[in-house]
């Protein structure tokens, strides 16, 4: 994706923020089983799980859900929190199965890629359905394993990574180092975007970096490496590139303890309402981030879990690309169109009538 210029991409973005809060496919409660002799309607829980709702973009996430919940049957929703430990995420899916059996609809943000084969094998064996979003184990795909598993999806973190940083090293003018904060390297969304820092690092030869460091998505282990960096590296660091806006927030923690806010400029992902505040004001040195898509993941895993629960669509026919695939990239935010962003939880715009309309391509 190219770099969006100012005056075009306030509209372009508003428009492909509308689009995609309009991502999730609905099914009439009058469709029910259909011919294929599954759940009803009433008898569908849906679930939701991922790692907290302290973290903003889970909260984007479970609004997302909780609006497609909403539209069908409200109390028949529940959000379940990891909070980061891989094993009690199994633990509470395999628990929620045994209760709710063929009837229940997962979109699931597995904490670890790791852990993914054996969610994969509880929802098969219970005859549950499955969404799964960011990440999964390599060589392991829903067109592969399991009409159960209905689709993978994610967003392609390359292009996230790349446009950050080349819009944090236009702000240091080209010239200077920086330190880089990663996620859990074991998720694919970590590897992606830590991929895209290193394609904009080719590009921007007058740019350095003197180190990367995993601060496992977290604000704060993120201040406290970045702390590390300051004190070790001191006023050679020019910027900051973090794989997630919590991770770069923390990384404003520590600029703004050393007392060199608006000095050293800080680029992230994942647009949560803060990090684009802070965007919007020049004076604390944040240059960049991306739209937020959790929303469009909550609403839209639910809707496609839903769809096959129900009868709606039959996975073992769908194509790949509906199966496993990134959502349409969206253009990096910046301050030039900080102020048209709509908030994360915004949900107002999600109307449940297409199933695919967010897909982008296929993940391979």
């Amino acid at each position: 994706m190219h770099h969006p210029r100012s005056a075009v991409i306030s509209g372009s973005l508003t428009a492909l923020l509308a689009t995609s809060l309009s991502a999730c496919g609905a099914v009439d409660s009058g469709s029910a089983a259909g011919d294929s002799g599954r759940c009803k309607p009433s008898d569908v829980t849906l679930v939701q799980s991922g790692r907290g709702l302290e973290n903003e973009y889970y909260v984007a996430v479970n609004a997302g859900a909780r609006a497609f919940a909403a539209s069908h049957h409200p109390r028949r929703y529940q959000w379940i929190a990891s909070n980061g430990d891989s094993s009690k995420q199994l633990s509470q899916i395999q628990s929620i199965l045994a209760k709710g059996g063929k009837c229940v609809v997962l979109n699931v943000d597995p904490n670890e890629s790791s852990v993914l084969p054996a969610i994969v094998k509880a929802v098969d064996k219970s005859g549950a359905w499955l969404v799964t979003q960011w990440n999964r184990p390599d060589g392991l795909a829903p067109e592969s394993e399991s009409p159960h598993w209905v689709a993978h999806m994610s967003v392609d973190g390359v292009p996230q990574g790349y446009e950050t940083a080349k819009a944090l090293f236009r702000a240091m003018g080209g010239k200077g180092s920086i330190v880089a904060l990663q996620g859990i390297l074991d998720n694919a969304p970590a590897q992606e975007r830590f991929r895209g820092l290193k394609k904009a690092l080719k590009e921007y030869p007058g740019i350095k970096l003197l180190g990367d460091q995993t601060a496992g998505w977290d604000r704060t282990k993120a201040q406290n490496v970045t702390q590390t960096y300051l004190t070790k590296y001191g006023h050679k660091i020019g910027g900051i590139w973090a794989a997630s806006d919590s991770m770069g927030l923390g990384a404003l923690g520590a600029v703004k303890n050393a007392g060199r806010k608006g000095k050293v400029k800080i680029a992230s992902i994942d647009g949560l309402a803060e990090t684009v505040h802070d965007v919007r004001d020049p004076s604390t040195g944040y240059v960049a981030t991306t739209p937020s898509t959790g929303a469009a993941q909550g609403g839209l895993g639910m809707s496609i879990g839903y769809a096959a629960a129900t009868g709606r669509i039959n996975p073992a026919k769908e194509p790949r690309g509906h199966r496993s695939f990134y959502l349409k990239p969206l253009p990096v935010i910046t301050r030039a169109n900080a102020s048209s962003v709509p908030a994360p939880t915004d949900t107002t715009k999600l109307d449940f009538t297409h199933l695919w309309s967010q897909n982008g391509r296929p993940i391979k």
